[in-house]
């Protein structure tokens, strides 16, 4: 099969999202509540760096060597990968809600027990609307800065650094409040700076500012956002769907790749050369959805738990 074949993009597509999947489950079978948030807070900001280092790492492969040296490159990483995990990750069994052979009924009575819950879909949504709008925004970067603004095809994935560190930088932060703050304010203080971002866009479009600073300025406060918001999002709901973390986490995974496809297909056909709206706007749906999610099937719900006496974060 040749490079571009369809095949090979799908299978390694598949691989690669079987291993995150499988991580979120292993994750949430072995840390509690907050240790789950800051673990998969590291697992983000790695995935997260990768949208800015490896086109900048693939290309110069390319440049010196040739394409196949990726590939090379890449079962490098795998070879690492297996060796740290067969000489430092636990055997763990995971427990089911019940026990038995699993049937296709009893499989898809599951996720639609899932899929009732509203917490799952406030969750969900919420973590759909961050990381689907970044994927959708590095989706359209090439269509944005280099056939809009014009920026040469071999500087524009420089701009994905700022993005990507503001990312990682939010992450850290989450990490600290949720030292002596539940999940959820953490959680909904992210979904409230998402919203924040767009008000931004907004004001800008309104004074007619545009251009290239404007866009990785507004992005990079979004991608803020989604740092604080990603971690405890997915550690919220596998910790309150725990023994059924695996169809949980297939079926979050479903909604923000199904999402992100959504909005790679939107952001790739905005014109965005001279004016913001059209990132405003993309932004502001996003962000309302996201945040009315939360708010109302999360956040309110654990306030009203919290306010009972004996009540303590995570039950």
């Amino acid at each position: 099969m040749g490079r571009d074949c369809p095949e090979n993009k799908l299978s390694s597509n598949l691989i690669l999202q079987s291993l995150y999947y499988h991580g979120w489950i292993f994750n949430s079978n072995v840390f509690e509540r907050k240790a789950l948030a800051r673990r998969m807070g590291l697992v983000s900001g790695s995935a997260a760096a990768m949208p800015a280092v490896a086109p900048i790492i693939g290309g110069y492969l390319m440049m010196w060597i040739n394409w196949r040296t990726i590939f090379g490159f890449m079962l490098l990483f795998f070879v690492i990968y297996f060796y740290f995990a067969f000489r430092h990750l636990p055997t763990i069994r995971i427990e089911s809600v019940e026990e038995g052979t699993v049937t296709t009924p009893r499989l898809l009575g599951t996720y639609l027990s899932i899929l009732k819950d509203t917490k799952y879909w406030g969750y969900a949504l919420a973590y759909a609307a961050v990381i689907g709008g970044l994927l959708g925004y590095y989706s359209a970067m090439p269509f944005w800065y280099h056939s809009q603004l014009g920026i040469e095809a071999h500087l524009f994935s420089y701009l994905t650094i700022p993005t990507v560190s503001m990312y990682i930088i939010g992450l850290i932060f989450a990490s600290f409040l949720i030292k002596k703050n539940d999940l959820e304010a953490v959680f909904i203080l992210g979904m409230l700076l998402t919203c924040f971002a767009t008000i931004v866009a907004i004001l800008l479009a309104i004074m007619k500012v545009s251009g290239l600073v404007s866009i990785v300025g507004i992005m990079s406060l979004y991608s803020f956002s989604a740092g604080l918001v990603a971690p405890n999002a997915n550690a919220g709901v596998l910790t309150t769907f725990k023994k059924v973390a695996a169809p949980t986490a297939a079926l979050v995974s479903v909604v923000v790749f199904g999402t992100a496809a959504l909005t790679s297909s939107v952001a790739m056909n905005l014109y965005i050369k001279d004016t913001l709206w059209p990132v405003a706007i993309y932004l502001g749906i996003l962000s309302l959805i996201g945040f009315a999610a939360g708010y109302f099937w999360i956040w309110l719900p654990h306030r009203a738990k919290s306010s009972l006496p004996g009540k303590k974060e995570g039950e």
